[in-house]
């Protein structure tokens, strides 16, 4: 928790650095998140005619990972994106490269066995967490309503570390971090977001 209380202040201190500015700026939710069980606001600065900066930070609660595990993790993701076509920032076809901060724990769900008596499957949860990094590029189309209003869709990819094939610690352990697929390695990212500008 005291990891997530200086993310959030250091979030805020790059947030009032560039709201002063005579720039648009737009606060955006990101619509589809929810499905994953993931909060995820982001704070878009116009920087020049045909750029702009954007601060992302999600947080995930407990949900299902691809393996048999639990995954709660929070991330911060610092963008520059760069618009093409007849609309200028933050308006129209852009072309995005962003890095990714993340922190994961998973409960992990380990097999232990069979209970013949009971007919019940036997587990044992082990909790682990993780820091990884990541860069990535994406590819998106953002529309803005009456001045008021915009509306964020992009689709992309991400590399984030931490995509372990053999354990150095056990030799004989395979793909030990496969409790936090699919948050480490390679990873599709796309949302669509709704925004306010001010």
């Amino acid at each position: 928790m005291q990891f997530i209380s200086k993310l959030f202040v250091i979030v805020l201190i790059l947030t009032s650095s560039v709201v002063s500015a005579q720039n648009k700026n737009i606060l955006k939710l990101d619509i589809s998140s929810p499905i994953m069980r993931t909060a995820n606001v982001s704070f878009e600065h116009q920087t020049k005619e045909r750029s702009s900066f954007v601060l992302g930070v999600l947080y995930q609660d407990q949900s299902d990972g691809f393996a048999s595990s639990y995954i709660t993790r929070t991330a911060i993701t610092p963008e520059f994106r760069y618009y093409m076509g007849k609309y200028n920032a933050p308006e129209g076809i852009y072309l995005s490269m962003f890095a990714r901060y993340q922190y994961m724990e998973a409960l992990e769900q380990i097999y232990m066995g069979y209970d013949p008596i009971t007919y019940v499957s036997i587990y044992e949860y082990n909790k682990r967490n993780i820091n990884t990094g990541g860069v990535g590029m994406s590819f998106g189309y953002q529309r803005i309503f009456q001045d008021k209003i915009s509306i964020d869709v992009n689709f992309g990819t991400i590399w984030n570390s931490g995509d372990k094939r053999i354990s150095t610690n056990e030799p004989f352990d395979s793909a030990p971090n496969e409790a936090f697929r699919p948050y480490v390695g390679y990873f599709v990212r796309t949302g669509v977001a709704v925004g306010f500008l001010f």
